[in-house]
């Protein structure tokens, strides 16, 4: 396995190894733009966890684990900061090793690793039909149905990725850390946030009062970024859409993941990339 993993610093460097997953991320979305929109879009979301974890003092308070912070009786913030730790490491565990493999295996032993591995069939499926449109476009064809077939793929790694990986963690949060990530969640594909545009940014209460009262009408609930359906409604109709106007910008999403890729000193590439 280690030629479909990453070289990543201890967990103890919290921010460092936030950066490099970060270029990593970009990195992988630099080699296969045309099918790695999922990777594209993480390397925005862990670049944006990483200035939140930038507020704690990691190398004073140290790590801890999972079941440690879900054991005390009395829970403070540090905990919660754990947590957000923690899910930014499993997410590019989950699904970052499987794209690396993806790019480098024929597709038929990569199909039988993740099966060995008991990956998820959502995930087959999903890099199935990145198979079946990367084989299409490696034989020349240029259609609208091919694109359409990668974002479906991408939208389900995505799902998978905040259904299964994300929730069960954001489930351990505090309340009142949760209503603090509600308050203060946004989304921005101009990192430096400098002439940013309704096109390339959201926020999420604010998108959810005007735009997401179906999701919450049925119990007249406050908008919770916590909340896999309210979190995913702003994610599918508001994140998603930005991403791929974001796309169609050559010049301003190479600007952005290019500042992404070079977070850290790191090299990846693939001998296959179409």
């Amino acid at each position: 396995m280690d030629k479909y993993s990453f070289s990543l610093p201890p967990e103890e460097q919290v921010i460092k190894r936030n950066r490099t997953i970060t270029t990593y991320y970009a990195q992988l979305y630099q080699n296969e733009p045309q099918l790695y929109k999922w990777a594209g879009m993480a390397a925005f979301a862990s670049f944006h966890v990483g200035e939140k974890m930038k507020r704690w003092n990691w190398e004073a308070e140290g790590i801890k684990p999972l079941s440690f912070t879900c054991e005390k009786r009395n829970r403070t913030i540090e905990d919660d900061f754990q947590i957000i730790r923690i899910i930014n490491n499993r997410i590019f565990s989950e699904i970052g090793w499987v794209h690396l493999a993806f790019g480098q295996m024929d597709f038929q032993s990569f199909r039988a690793l993740l099966l060995e591995k008991g990956r998820h069939p959502m995930i087959v499926r999903a890099f199935e039909k990145l198979d079946g449109a990367r084989m299409r476009l490696r034989s020349g064809e240029r259609s609208g149905s091919i694109n359409e077939l990668v974002w479906e793929a991408n939208t389900e790694i995505l799902w998978h990725e905040q259904s299964e990986v994300v929730q069960p963690l954001f489930d351990q949060l505090s309340e009142l850390f949760s209503h603090a990530m509600t308050f203060f969640a946004s989304f921005d594909y101009k990192i430096n946030h400098h002439g940013t545009t309704r096109n390339t940014r959201s926020r999420f209460v604010l998108y959810m009062l005007f735009n997401g009262f179906r999701s919450m009408r049925k119990g007249w609930m406050v908008p919770k970024v916590t909340n896999l359906q309210h979190r995913w409604c702003w994610i599918s109709n508001s994140l998603l859409n930005n991403w791929i106007l974001v796309e169609s910008d050559r010049q301003l999403i190479a600007t952005e993941i290019k500042f992404l890729a070079e977070l850290e000193q790191r090299n990846l590439r693939f001998q296959n990339s179409l």
